[in-house]
């Protein structure tokens, strides 16, 4: 094994695909680290949404609190297991919700590797960009009555 082979085996690697939208962002991401036990592979997805505030939904969330009503209506798979608030110089730039797929009976997803494979990870990230779009969109008729 070269030294460059030999480095490399402490790093993990994430990829990542984004889609814009009206004031959000939807991103799914791959972790890759080492198998594990009980017949998990090395892969670990995820669906994020950046909600920016403009968007109708920004104002729906309400602290910190992982399971409140505007995580629970949003279509993520086994609900919400992440909250964030970005920021930058002090103020809020984004909610970031989103949910992984490393739930009980999920280790099929940890053995698929790619965007092909993952199509249900994708499927679901494209229900979540509808849902924010309809909602933003919602918003914009509503501005404009």
């Amino acid at each position: 094994m070269s030294a460059a082979e030999h480095a490399t085996d402490h790093w993990d690697h994430k990829d990542e695909w984004r889609r814009h939208g009206k004031d959000f962002l939807i991103v799914v991401s791959r972790h890759n680290g080492t198998a594990e036990p009980y017949g998990k592979g090395p892969n670990r997805w995820a669906v994020y949404a950046y909600i920016y505030p403009k968007h109708l939904h920004f104002a729906a969330f309400n602290g910190p609190h992982m399971w409140q009503e505007a995580t629970g209506v949003m279509p993520l798979h086994g609900g919400a297991s992440l909250l964030e608030y970005p920021m930058y110089e002090g103020k809020v730039t984004s909610v970031k919700v989103g949910a992984d797929y490393d739930h009980l009976h999920d280790e099929r997803f940890s053995h698929l590797g790619t965007m092909e494979e993952a199509y249900e990870v994708f499927g679901d990230a494209e229900e979540l960009f509808a849902w924010l779009q309809a909602r933003g969109q919602t918003a914009a008729t509503g501005a404009q009555s």
